[in-house]
């Protein structure tokens, strides 16, 4: 299907229903790595409960160390200021939150630990995914139950486990892959999808986000976008 086919089709769909109940909420907003304005604050503790306490979404880093399980985009050194990830997850469960968590694995093998944190803290698998994992790994995550999220890129044609994966990472490296027009493609084929907005690699966001209201993108129920700026996005895009 064409892009101005499928984009027909989820306008067509969308005429069905009331559109203000799809709008983007905040629990669709991934903030990445938190809410925070120095960069030397992503991942921490305040900047991840900073998010949790405006109901946003969150996307965030998950690795081990000496055998404990950490909050952190790159190795743990033990002064280094990461947290424990038992400690986000119960941050989670007492906000009572309804954002979404994207878990991007950052070690293989994992499955089971981060598994037992979120059964621990009792957080229903339904309000996460997983990503960013080894193609083999992620059929661990599969079996755990988790729902995983496959890749899309200039550098990643093709989204392997389609059949028993949820949604699409929609990223974009180069400036050069349409993310829009995949994205229209993946939701019309029943796919979430999260898009990473180009800030998160040094580019200016605005044009995307203003090709994503011209094809309704924020109407659609399955779309979630990874953004360091929540909460300029929720005023864009967002409904209470």
């Amino acid at each position: 299907m064409n892009r101005r086919a499928a984009r027909l089709r989820i306008a067509r769909d969308l005429d069905r229903i009331d559109n203000t109940e799809f709008e983007v909420k905040r629990g669709n907003i991934l903030a990445h790595r938190g809410l925070w304005s120095d960069p030397a604050d992503k991942n921490s503790r305040d900047a991840l409960v900073a998010a949790l306490d405006l109901g946003f979404g969150i996307e965030t880093d998950l690795r081990d160390s000496e055998g404990l399980l950490w909050i952190s985009h790159d190795p743990v050194i033990a002064e280094d200021g990461a947290i424990r990830a038992a400690q986000f997850f119960e941050d989670c469960a007492v906000e009572n939150r309804n954002g979404r968590l994207a878990l991007n694995i950052k070690a293989d093998g994992l499955q089971h630990m981060i598994g037992d944190a979120i059964e621990a803290a009792r957080i229903p698998m339904e309000s996460l995914f997983a990503f960013d994992m080894s193609t083999p790994d992620a059929l661990g995550y599969i079996r755990r139950g988790f729902p995983v999220y496959s890749r899309a890129s200039e550098y990643e044609s093709d989204q392997p486990f389609a059949d028993v994966t949820h949604g699409v990472w929609v990223d974009n490296f180069t400036g050069s892959f349409p993310q829009v027009q995949k994205a229209i493609e993946l939701l019309d084929s029943g796919h979430r999808v999260a898009m990473v907005s180009p800030e998160l690699h040094g580019r200016p966001h605005e044009a995307l986000w203003q090709e994503i209201l011209r094809n309704g993108l924020h109407l659609c129920a399955g779309f979630e976008l990874c953004t360091d700026f929540p909460n300029e996005a929720y005023g864009i895009f967002g409904a209470d």
